[in-house]
């Protein structure tokens, strides 16, 4: 997904080399509240640090391991979404996503993840895409279960947020189960 137009002020663009400095700066000025579930922000101190992951990014997207889109309201880069990886042989999408808080209720990340959901599963044929959510954190569990994911497991010590140890509760989503979706399981 090269770029799709969600509506008239809402768009998704594949991240690419010049987008790094806005990036930086959405980043280092929302570092304080995306610090508390993205494990990555402490580590992006410069904008070289953006331009590595968006060359990252695009590399995996040539070798169809992954894409990652620039979430864009207004003109206004506001956070990021795609799958981190795909694992081919499984069918299976693992998606990220993040925006900035003022950027939040206003349901663009329910759209944008519609779309990039719909796209998984018509356009890459993916079976399933799982997400991990941290178990303290109550907004992200909840974004998920309005998309319609079903916790399927419990991961304990998933990651490591802000120097501790976090257990993540494990969603999946499979064809037909999403939100206000028509078709087998709904």
């Amino acid at each position: 997904m090269l770029r799709h137009k969600i509506n008239p002020g809402l768009e998704l663009r594949l991240l690419q080399p010049e987008d790094a400095a806005p990036l930086f700066a959405v980043v280092e000025a929302n570092r304080a509240s995306l610090r508390e579930w993205l494990p990555w922000v402490d580590a992006t101190v410069k904008v070289a640090d953006a331009q590595k992951f968006i060359a990252t990014a695009l590399r995996e997207r040539t070798a169809s391991r992954a894409y990652t889109s620039g979430i864009w309201s207004m003109g206004q880069l506001v956070g990021v979404i795609g799958h981190n990886r795909i694992d081919w042989a499984a069918r299976i999408a693992f998606p990220g996503w993040w925006l900035v808080p003022a950027a939040r209720g206003q349901g663009i990340m329910t759209q944008c993840c519609q779309v990039v959901f719909a796209h998984a599963f018509t356009q890459l044929q993916v079976g399933r895409i799982v997400v991990g959510v941290a178990t303290e954190n109550l907004r992200g569990q909840a974004m998920v279960k309005r998309l319609g994911f079903k916790q399927i497991s419990t991961l304990r010590n998933a990651e490591v947020l802000n120097n501790r140890s976090v257990d993540n509760f494990i969603y999946s989503l499979v064809p037909g189960q999403a939100a206000g979706s028509k078709g087998p399981g709904k």
